[in-house]
């Protein structure tokens, strides 16, 4: 069964458990999904901007990594806002759940 899921709500639920770099997080999602859900670059950066401009989690510079030619990584991290949507997110999708009787 393939799961249908935004990345803005893939990527909130993924930074709950701690900040991370974009590669990061695709791979998160995807190992915490068992590979139901797959984000690709092209959703996860503009993704990763929206939920930034709408308070939900803010980025910042890692330490200069040679593996990138000594340029930083960007971290994304939760805020608490971000986690406030995460609670109300999850609330909404059991209550949807309950009344077709696929959850006792």
């Amino acid at each position: 069964m393939d799961l249908f899921i935004s990345a803005k709500t893939a990527l909130l639920a993924a930074l709950i458990s701690g900040p991370g770099f974009g590669l990061e997080l695709i791979d998160r999602v995807q190992g915490r999904t068992n590979g139901q859900v797959k984000l690709n670059q092209g959703s996860v950066y503009p993704a990763l901007r929206s939920l930034e401009d709408e308070g939900l989690v803010h980025s910042y510079e890692g330490e200069p990594t040679p593996e990138r030619g000594g340029r930083p990584r960007r971290y994304y991290e939760i805020t608490g806002e971000g986690r406030r949507v995460v609670r109300e997110q999850e609330s909404a999708f059991l209550a949807l759940l309950r009344p077709a009787g696929v959850m006792p």
